[in-house]
C-alpha cells in the first residue's frame, strides 16, 4: 500500500481494505501523466479519505453515497470543488479499467464558487506578525503578502539556485503548482533580508532538504491569526488596484493558468467602492488628457 507521509502508517488513514488495490493503481496512473507529488499527495488522501467513510466496496459506491458525504463534510465550496474533481477522475479511471460499472459522480453538477471566496488577511495582521521575533515567520509572512506565494513554494525556495540580481534588483524563480515555474521581482525590504540568509533552502530541513508545508503554514497562522491563503488573497488584492486593474498581469504573477480563478482572489475594497459610487454623482465624463470628452454622440458616431 502506498503512503503518502511516513508519520501516517497507521490504519485510519489508509483506504478502505477492499479499495486499496485500485487507489495504489490510480495513483500509478496519476504519476503516468506527470502529475506533480503534492497533486498526487492530495488526491491520494481525498479518495482514501472517502473510502474509509463509505465503507462500501468501490463499485458499490452510488450517487446517494456521494451526497450523503458531501451533505456531512465541512468544507468550504473550493475545497468540496476539489473533492468531487478527485472522485470524478478516480470513477473516470475506474470505469475504464472495469473495477466500477457505474460513475456515482456523473449526475454531480460542477460545485460553485463564489466570487470572490476566501480570507484576505488585514493589514493590521500583517503588520503585527512582520513585529515578530522569529525571522522565519517574518520571511514566509513576507514571501505570501508582498510576492504572493503558496506555501509549497515557500518551503521550495533555494537562495543558491533561484535567485538572480541585476541593475533592477532581485529577482525569485517560483516552482509553481504543476511544474509551472515562473519568476518574480523581490521588493527591497524582503530581498535584504533574503540576501543575509547562508546560500541553500531557505527554510532548510533539520537534517536535509528543505522543511514541510506545515512548518511554514503554522508560523503565518500562529503570527497573524489567518491561514496562509489569505496572504496570496491580499497580494491579489493589492496588486490588482494598485496595477490599474490588470488582470492579465496578476494573474502572471500569481501563476495561474487562467484569469477566471484570478478573479476569485480579488476582494472588494470598501474604498475603491466608495470612491467609484462618489465619482458617480458628478455630472460629466470624465477628463482624459487633460482635455474634456467630447460629448457621448460624437465618442460613439460612426463615420
Amino acid at each position: 500500500m502506498i503512503i503518502w507521509n511516513t508519520r501516517y502508517t497507521i490504519a485510519h488513514v489508509g483506504p478502505e481494505a477492499s479499495w486499496q488495490k485500485a487507489i495504489d493503481s490510480w495513483i500509478e496512473y496519476l504519476k503516468g501523466l506527470g502529475h506533480t507529488p503534492e497533486t498526487i499527495r492530495t488526491r491520494w488522501y481525498q479518495i482514501t479519505r472517502f473510502s474509509r467513510i463509505v465503507g462500501i466496496p468501490a463499485e458499490n459506491v452510488i450517487a446517494d453515497d456521494l451526497i450523503s458525504y458531501l451533505a456531512a463534510a465541512e468544507l468550504g465550496p473550493e475545497a468540496r470543488r476539489s473533492l468531487v474533481s478527485c472522485i470524478r477522475s478516480f470513477y473516470k479511471w475506474a470505469v475504464t479499467h472495469s473495477l466500477a460499472c457505474v460513475d456515482p459522480t456523473k449526475d454531480i453538477p460542477t460545485i460553485a464558487v463564489p466570487e470572490p471566496s476566501g480570507l484576505i488577511c488585514p493589514e493590521n495582521a500583517i503588520e503585527k506578525a512582520l513585529a515578530s521575533p522569529d525571522e522565519d515567520t517574518v520571511l514566509a509572512v513576507m514571501l505570501g503578502a508582498y510576492c504572493g506565494l503558496r506555501r509549497q513554494e515557500m518551503t521550495l525556495v533555494n537562495l543558491r539556485d533561484d535567485i538572480s540580481d541585476d541593475d533592477y534588483g532581485m529577482t525569485l524563480l517560483i516552482h509553481g503548482k504543476g511544474r509551472k515555474n515562473r519568476t518574480m521581482p523581490v521588493p527591497k525590504i524582503l530581498a535584504a533580508k533574503m540576501a543575509q540568509r547562508p546560500k541553500g533552502f531557505l527554510f532548510p530541513g533539520r537534517i536535509d532538504g528543505h522543511v514541510g508545508v506545515d512548518y511554514v503554514a503554522k508560523r503565518i497562522k500562529l503570527a497573524t491569526g489567518y491561514p496562509p491563503h489569505s496572504l496570496r488573497r491580499r497580494f491579489a488584492t493589492i496588486s490588482y488596484y494598485r496595477s490599474g486593474c490588470n488582470l492579465l498581469l496578476v494573474s502572471r504573477m500569481l501563476g495561474h493558468s487562467n484569469v477566471t480563478t484570478t478573479m476569485r482572489y480579488i476582494g472588494l475594497q470598501q474604498e475603491q467602492m466608495r470612491n467609484t459610487v462618489e465619482a458617480a454623482t458628478r455630472i460629466g465624463l470624465p477628463e482624459l488628457d487633460g482635455r474634456k470628452n467630447e460629448t457621448a454622440a460624437t465618442m460613439f458616431s460612426i463615420g
